[in-house]
C-alpha cells in the first residue's frame, strides 16, 4: 500500500521546481527560437511573394515594351517600304520623262536628216534618171 508522508511533498516540490527550471532554461528559449524562426520564415515568404509579384509585373511590362517595339519596327519597316516605293516611282517617272525627251530629240533629228537627204536627192534626181536610162538603153540620152 502507498503511504503518504513528507517525502511525497518533497518530491512534489522538487518536481515543480524542476518543471519551473526546465521551463525557464529549456522550454521557453526553444519556443522563442521557434517563434523567431517562424517569424523569419513568414517574413521571407512575404518577401518572396512580393518579389514574385514584382517580377511578374516587370515581366509583363517587358513583354508590353517588346510588343510595342515590334509594332514600331513593323510600322517603320512599312513606312520605309512605302518611301522606297514612292522614290522608285518618282525615279522611274523622271527616267521615263528623260527618255521621252531624248526620243523626241532623236526623232526630230532623224526627220531633219531625212528631209536633208530628200532635198539633196531631189537635186540629183534628174542626173540619176539620165544615168539609169542610159544604162538601161545602153546609150546616152541628149
Amino acid at each position: 500500500m502507498i503511504q503518504i508522508d513528507w517525502s511525497v511533498g518533497a518530491q512534489l516540490v522538487i518536481f515543480l521546481v524542476l518543471v519551473f527550471l526546465l521551463n525557464k532554461v529549456l522550454f521557453r528559449p526553444i519556443r522563442e527560437a521557434l517563434k523567431e524562426r517562424q517569424a523569419k520564415m513568414d517574413a521571407q515568404k512575404a518577401d518572396i511573394n512580393f518579389m514574385e509579384n514584382q517580377g511578374q509585373g516587370l515581366d509583363s511590362e517587358t513583354k508590353d515594351k517588346l510588343a510595342a517595339a515590334r509594332r514600331e519596327g513593323v510600322g517603320a519597316r512599312e513606312s520605309m517600304k512605302q518611301e522606297g516605293s514612292e522614290a522608285e516611282a518618282a525615279l522611274l517617272e523622271e527616267i521615263k520623262r528623260e527618255v521621252n525627251q531624248e526620243w523626241s530629240q532623236v526623232e526630230q533629228q532623224i526627220k531633219e536628216d531625212v528631209a536633208r537627204a530628200r532635198k539633196a536627192l531631189q537635186t540629183q534626181i534628174q542626173s540619176f534618171a539620165q544615168l539609169l536610162v542610159s544604162k538601161i538603153l545602153g546609150r546616152e540620152l541628149t
